[in-house]
Formats: C-alpha cells, sequence, structure tokens
C-alpha cells in the first residue's frame, strides 16, 4: 500500500475542485452583455447586499485582480464587469463572443480553481465597514418616527429589492436607487451591468418599472434614467495605468 503524502493529498483536493467547477454561460437581452455562472462559488462578499460594478482599469486595481484580467482581455474590448451574488456579466465594447469567450473562460477557471479571492483584501475592509455602518443607521431609524418622504423611500426601496431587481439580475443587469423628488414625484434610478447599454432599457424602465411603482405608490408619478459622468480629464498619472499591457 502506497501512502499519500501531504503535498499529494493537496494536489488531489485541488485536481477534485477543478474537476466539478462549471461555469455557464447565459444570453441577455444586451447583445453585448454575457453571464457567467460558475457553480458552487458565492461571487459577492458575505454579507454584502449590493452588486458590484467595476468600469475601468483604475477601479479594477483597487477592487479586483479578477476584474483587472477580464478588463484586459483581447486588448481591453471589455467595457465592465458586474459581479452578482452568484453570477459575473461581462459586457464589450468590440470584439466577436466567439473570440473572447474562450479567453473569459480561461481566466475564470485559472482565478476561480486556484482559490484566489475575487476582490481585494483593502476593498473588502472597506465593504464591511460600510456594511456595518449601514445596519447601525438602519437599527437606529428603526426606533424614530419617520416622515412621509423617508416612508415613500421606503416603500420605492422594497419594491425594487422584492420585486423588479430579481428579475432584473436573471438578465444580467441591476437597479440602483439613486433619490425620490418628493415635489414633482420622480423616483431617479441607474441601471447597469446588461440593462446600461441594453437598447430596451428605457422600456424596461417605462413599461416595468415605472408602471410597478405608480402602481403600489400613488406618490410616485414617474421614473427618470440616471447616467454615468463623463469621463474627467485624464491626468498623466492616469494614463499609465490605464496602458498597463494584457495579463493573458
Amino acid at each position: 500500500m502506497f501512502g499519500l503524502s501531504v503535498k499529494s493529498v493537496k494536489n488531489v483536493k485541488k485536481f477534485t475542485f477543478i474537476r466539478s467547477l462549471f461555469i455557464q454561460t447565459q444570453s441577455t437581452p444586451n447583445e453585448n452583455a454575457l453571464k457567467f455562472i460558475p457553480s458552487g462559488i458565492k461571487v459577492l462578499p458575505v454579507g454584502n447586499k449590493s452588486t458590484i460594478e467595476i468600469n475601468n482599469m483604475k477601479e479594477a486595481i483597487s477592487k479586483s485582480e479578477l476584474a483587472l484580467k477580464l478588463l484586459s482581455v483581447n486588448d481591453r474590448a471589455i467595457s465592465s464587469i458586474l459581479f452578482g451574488p452568484d453570477f459575473i456579466t461581462v459586457v464589450k465594447s468590440s470584439g466577436m463572443w466567439s473570440i473572447l469567450k474562450p479567453q473569459i473562460f480561461a481566466i475564470l477557471t485559472e482565478h476561480l480553481t486556484m482559490g484566489q479571492s475575487i476582490f481585494k483584501n483593502e476593498f473588502l475592509k472597506k465593504l464591511k465597514e460600510e456594511n456595518e455602518n449601514e445596519n447601525k443607521i438602519d437599527e437606529l431609524n428603526e426606533n424614530e418616527e419617520i416622515s412621509d418622504e423617508e416612508e415613500v423611500i421606503l416603500l420605492i426601496k422594497e419594491l425594487l429589492t422584492t420585486r423588479i431587481q430579481p428579475a432584473i439580475q436573471e438578465d444580467g443587469g441591476d437597479i440602483q436607487f439613486i433619490r425620490f423628488d418628493n415635489l414633482e414625484g420622480i423616483v431617479y434610478l441607474k441601471l447597469i451591468g446588461a440593462c446600461k447599454s441594453c437598447s430596451s432599457s428605457e422600456i424596461t424602465l417605462k413599461s416595468g418599472i415605472e408602471d410597478m411603482l405608480k402602481y403600489y405608490i400613488d406618490e410616485v408619478k414617474g421614473v427618470k434614467q440616471v447616467f454615468d459622468e463623463k469621463p474627467v480629464k485624464v491626468e498623466e498619472n492616469d494614463v499609465q495605468i490605464e496602458e498597463l499591457p494584457p495579463l493573458l
């Protein structure tokens, strides 16, 4: 009988994990966005309620090594990455999926099977602090009387979380509440991930989200989409960051 060394056992475990990892792809209403679903992988950090979108190399450098690798694919053909509870949506700005998909699969498989963290430690610490602060604020608000406007905002957020977000995340995107104009009755929302650049995003807002919010909440009169701010002038240091060579 042959014995297994500790090193051999570790290698067996690693091999088993590689064999068991399965990454499913799912198309989205946006032809430039593809949803990747790694089996058995919790993508978002524990306790994090919101999806995380990374739109450029500078963000990726401080937040996610995996996003940095993905944004480097095919001479930066990828424009953004959305990390959901159990999925990763990749949005491309150029190129064909037939060329990009094998490269994305290779990056995801190597990174995840090696057990590397999806997010950087400093960013995880920041997220944890933000979540803890939000929980403390929620606990304090539970014991205080709220205004009519605050009550409307809570209702809007509740509907977004329970009725709207699940359907949008299924399509590889997400929606963020920005603010509510109490005087005009307008809810300002931001679409991210696959929904951000989708040709049907305006239809989704008007015929889906707006109709539902107006039906359940009398104070809501309409919905408007908030877009990303225009990029500021790039400094010399930022140019160096954007010109990092591909990681493949």
